[in-house]
């Protein structure tokens, strides 16, 4: 599988057996070999790929036949030889192609190099690289937005250029006609929401689909590079998304807005959204545009 994920390239080791349960596979490893100085202090894997993941609905039909998903689990080897499980849980790519890095400072149990992930997970790994952090000094700088707009825009072209898994989305083109219906509720009036995106206060930008949220950063007060640095930006965004999938909780309606810190979702009395004040004035300021159930027309009525 070497030549499969040595570049992103749309070749990923795919040869698992699929089960007939959307994101559901059979147990599966991919092993890995290091190319990498075990005197290293610090490793760390880059693994680029994309989930063909199980929705709600999927998620009641695995249940209901005993089945569940195995969350990639990453182990090594002991000085017996023997595989043992590290990390739990090394994280997904959500959908669409991500990168999920995983710190392997001192978790190898011997002189062996070797990993292996262990999933029953649809996962499609197509890069996975090491790197030895260590030799590269770096500075972080952060940014907040200059300009935050809301707007409305319509859906991007979904299109593969292969024919296969994943699609992509082409933004020079349009259409105005949603894929998808719009959970009634209340959403972020169009406009500046520039104050929302400071600080992960559960003050959030509630768009809907075909919403488009247009972000510039100040790049002037970057500092300057010294001799031989290169920069590399990175976008930090903290926030949640909602299905439709009818086995989805609340799968109707934006509300109950999310929070940072509740124990499950939908929450029940006497967990609630941590109302104060300044989120009342936050509601009602930026919370106001509405959408509400279509009434369905009476045959042979006219409007």
């Amino acid at each position: 599988m070497l030549s499969r994920i040595a570049h992103l390239d749309r070749e990923y080791p795919d040869d698992f057996k699929l089960q007939p349960i959307r994101g559901y596979a059979d147990e599966h490893e991919l092993t890995l070999k290091l190319d990498t100085d075990v005197r290293a202090r610090r490793n760390v894997l880059l693994l680029t790929g994309w989930t063909d993941y199980a929705w709600s609905s999927d998620n009641l039909a695995a249940s209901q036949s005993g089945k569940s998903l195995t969350l990639p689990a990453l182990q090594v080897k002991d000085k017996r030889g023997r595989w043992k499980t590290i990390i739990e849980n090394i994280g997904i790519p959500v959908g669409r192609p991500q990168t999920i890095v995983v710190d392997l400072t001192g978790k190898f149990l011997s002189a062996s190099r070797e990993v292996r992930i262990v999933t029953n997970m649809r996962i499609y790994w197509d890069q996975i690289l090491v790197a030895t952090p260590e030799q590269f000094p770096m500075k972080t700088t952060y940014l907040l937005p200059s300009v935050a707009d809301l707007r409305w825009r319509g859906f991007s072209w979904e299109h593969s250029p292969d024919g296969r898994q994943p699609m992509g989305y082409d933004y020079n083109k349009v259409s105005f006609d949603s894929p998808w219906k719009v959970m009634r509720g209340r959403y972020t009036r169009l406009g500046n929401v520039r104050s929302l995106l400071a600080a992960t206060d559960d003050m959030f930008v509630i768009s809907k689909p075909g919403d488009e949220l247009e972000l510039s950063f100040p790049a002037g007060e970057l500092p300057p590079l010294q001799k031989g640095w290169t920069r590399t930006f990175l976008l930090y965004a903290n926030g949640f998304s909602k299905e439709m999938d009818i086995n989805s909780a609340s799968p109707d309606q934006v509300g109950p807005l999310p929070f940072h810190g509740m124990s499950k979702y939908p929450y029940t009395w006497p967990e609630r959204y941590p109302m104060t004040e300044e989120r009342q004035k936050y509601m009602e300021e930026y919370n106001t545009r509405v959408v509400t159930s279509q009434v369905e027309r009476i045959a042979g009525v006219n409007k």
